[in-house]
C-alpha cells in the first residue's frame, strides 16, 4: 500500500531530508512545496517517488491549488509535514530610529518582522487548515494513520533575545498543536509538534551561527528520525523513558536536543480556579 506525503518548506533542510527518506522506501509518494522552482525542481529530479510544486505559502491559494493536485491524484493523503520556515535577521526587533515621530513601519522583507510572521504563522495555519480538509477525504481506512505534523522550534518552548519575532511564531505553533490535536484525534489525525534545537541548515546563517558553539549543533538525520518515530504508529519512548503509546501520540511537544529527543508537558495547573477555567478551554474536544 503506496501512502502520500506533502511536505511545506520541502526542497531544502528538513523538509527535504525527510522527503527523501521517505522517497527511498518506495511506499511513499511525496509532494514537496517550495517557493523557488529552480531549487525544487533540482531537489525532485533525483527523486523517484517526489514531484515538486512551487507555491507560496503565504498564499492561501497556490498551497490549496497544491494539495489538491496532490490529493486528486492519489486520492488519500496520509502525513503533513508542516515546515515552511524562515529566521529572523538578528536584532530586527531592536532597531533604533532618528526620529521624534512614528518609527517606521517594520520592514516587509521576506526576512523581516512580517515576512517571518507571514511565512511561520499564517502559512502554517493555512498548511494545517488544508490538510485537515484532505485527510478528511481520505479513506475511512486512514483514519488514526493520518499524521500532521508541525516544525516549531527550541524557541517555541524558550525564549532568544536575538530573533523574538521567530520565537513568537514557534510559540504560536506549539500553542496551534496543543489547541488543535484533541479535536483532530477525533477525525483520526495525529497532530504533534517538533521543536529541534539548533539543526544545520540552509536557515542557519553566519550571523545566527556564530552565537551556538560546534556542539550545539544537531544533524538533519536525527530531526528526521524522530518525526519518522512520530508517525510509525508504535509506542514512543523519549530520553527520559517516559513511553507515550500510539494511540496517544498526539498534542505532543518534542524537543529535540543533538542526541536526544524528550516530550515537554504543559504548564502546570496551578490552583483550581484555573482548572476550571481549562475546563472550559478545552470542554468537549477530548
Amino acid at each position: 500500500m503506496v501512502k502520500v506525503a506533502l511536505i511545506t518548506g520541502g526542497t531544502s533542510g528538513m523538509g527535504l531530508d525527510v522527503a527523501q527518506q521517505l522517497d527511498k522506501t518506495g511506499t511513499w509518494k511525496v509532494h514537496i512545496i517550495g517557493s523557488n522552482k529552480e531549487r525544487g525542481e533540482n531537489a525532485a529530479a533525483p527523486l523517484e517517488n517526489t514531484t515538486f510544486h512551487q507555491a507560496n505559502v503565504t498564499s492561501y491559494d497556490e498551497q490549496g491549488a497544491a494539495f489538491d493536485k496532490a490529493f486528486n491524484e492519489h486520492k488519500r493523503l496520509d502525513f503533513v509535514f508542516v515546515n515552511a520556515g524562515i529566521a529572523q535577521n538578528v536584532n530586527t526587533m531592536y532597531t533604533y530610529h532618528d526620529t521624534t515621530g512614528i518609527p517606521p513601519r517594520p520592514t516587509p522583507s521576506s526576512d523581516g518582522i512580517e515576512g517571518v510572521l507571514d511565512i511561520n504563522l499564517t502559512g502554517a495555519v493555512y498548511t494545517s487548515y488544508l490538510a485537515m480538509h484532505y485527510f478528511r477525504r481520505s479513506p475511512e481506512e486512514t483514519k488514526g494513520d493520518r499524521h500532521l505534523i508541525l516544525t516549531s522550534s527550541i524557541g517555541g518552548i524558550y525564549p532568544c533575545v536575538h530573533t523574538p519575532v521567530y520565537v513568537a511564531t514557534k510559540h504560536g505553533m506549539v500553542g496551534l498543536t496543543r489547541s488543535m490535536a484533541p479535536r483532530l484525534w477525533r477525525d483520526g489525525i495525529k497532530m504533534n509538534v517538533i521543536c529541534p534545537g539548533t539543526v544545520i541548515t540552509p536557515l542557519m546563517t553566519a550571523d545566527l551561527k556564530a552565537y551556538f558553539q560546534e556542539g550545539a549543533l544537531i544533524e538533519m538525520s536525527h530531526v528526521s528520525d524522530v518525526v519518522f518515530k512520530c508517525i510509525s504508529g508504535d509506542e514512543v519512548t523519549d530520553s527520559k523513558g517516559v513511553s507515550v503509546p500510539g494511540d496517544e501520540l498526539f498534542g505532543r511537544s518534542v524537543l529535540i536536543s543533538v542526541d536526544n529527543f524528550f516530550f515537554v508537558e504543559q504548564p502546570e495547573l496551578f490552583d483550581e480556579s484555573m482548572r476550571i477555567t481549562y475546563k472550559g478551554m478545552v470542554e468537549g474536544c477530548a
